[in-house]
């Protein structure tokens, strides 16, 4: 009976083990596997001891993803679960409040430092250029006073910025908003079909989608390649990728 026990404890972080070195699973499954291994410590009747050991474990061993508080924390798994449509619920919950806004304010930052920089306009001592730059951005009336255009042309700016940093802070919300009312299954898809309607987060959402769960899978495609090219046939190169492909796949 012990071992039954130990056995059903133990079976779960082997199956989110393998799901997150395989290829098929991106950065934003990291927490929900995280956070699935955590409910199911929490839930498991027996052990106690043992469980509430290895709970204390995997907190500390996870405290740069899941707490925003600690040392060296690290918001792009956060992020990449609350752009992934499929995976957002995840954090949604009230536990997970302050990793969701961690990961709201990451993503406002990056896609902020995405957008097109304003061009302020140099203090010159070349009256025409001055004057050239100034009338794209001050009324023609204010180009006597300098100083007082400087200032003007200064505060549309701010206000220029402020209002992009609404407009990134605003997309999020209602992608959000978004996501809750329907059910998606194809994360890429659901970027590729907005993209004018999330203009300022789809590209870093679809970085973030990208990423690989683990470096595992890729280590092992490595390390595969280096035993078909020992000894005699290290100066295979055109069946090299076949030979691969079949061995990675034999399986199906």
């Amino acid at each position: 009976m012990k071992l039954v026990e130990v056995s059903t404890l133990l079976e779960p972080f082997a199956v989110q083990t393998d799901i997150l070195q395989s290829d098929a699973q991106s950065l934003s499954s990291i927490i929900p596997c995280i956070l699935n291994l955590e409910c199911h410590l929490q839930q498991h009747t027996a052990a106690k001891a043992i469980t509430s050991r290895m709970l204390q474990d995997l907190h500390s061993r996870f405290a740069t993803l899941l707490y925003p508080d600690t040392d060296n924390f690290n918001p792009i798994p956060a992020a990449a679960c609350l752009l992934d449509p499929t995976m957002a619920q995840a954090i949604m919950s009230p536990e997970c409040a302050v990793l969701l806004h961690a990961a709201k304010v990451y993503v406002s930052t990056v896609c902020k430092c995405k957008e097109p920089t304003v061009v302020h306009i140099p203090d010159s001592e070349d009256a025409s250029a001055s004057s050239s730059l100034s009338s794209l951005t001050s009324p023609t009336s204010l180009h006597r006073f300098k100083f007082l255009a400087n200032k003007i042309i200064s505060s549309r700016l701010t206000t220029a910025s402020g209002s992009e940093r609404d407009t990134v802070h605003t997309q999020l919300n209602n992608y959000i908003a978004d996501i809750m009312e329907d059910e998606i299954k194809d994360a890429m898809k659901f970027w590729e079909q907005r993209l004018t309607r999330y203009s300022k987060l789809n590209e870093f959402a679809l970085d973030l989608l990208s990423a690989p769960a683990s470096q595992a899978y890729v280590e092992r495609i490595f390390s595969l390649c280096g035993f078909l090219t020992t000894g005699r046939r290290n100066r295979m190169e055109q069946s090299l990728e076949m030979r691969a492909f079949l061995k990675l796949n034999s399986f199906l």
